[in-house]
């Protein structure tokens, strides 16, 4: 660990009190609640996905990639509907 330079010996000594490490220790606390959202953000995400195993384990990336492409399915397929529609197609369930 390196030296402590004079002016931040002087900063955690004042008023007898550490002042690093206690800001150190909020700015890691909030860290970890960061992370626990995202962590919970990235698992409700890969359980609403149709095509992924709940016991799957995937990076965030796939997860992302896979909602992605989730998406643009579903956007084919409104996009499919309005054109059938326009042309008079009635699906059979709305008739």
């Amino acid at each position: 660990m390196p030296r402590k330079r004079k002016e931040d010996v002087d900063r955690e000594m004042a008023d007898g009190k550490l002042q690093k490490p206690q800001q150190r220790n909020a700015a890691n606390a909030r860290e970890r609640s960061r992370m626990r959202v995202l962590s919970k953000a990235f698992t409700r995400l890969k359980t609403t996905l149709p095509w992924v195993p709940p016991d799957t384990k995937l990076s965030k990336l796939d997860t992302l990639r896979l909602a992605s492409s989730y998406i643009a399915h579903l956007k084919q397929i409104l996009d499919h509907e309005e054109s059938m529609h326009a042309a008079g197609f009635i699906h059979p369930l709305n008739l």
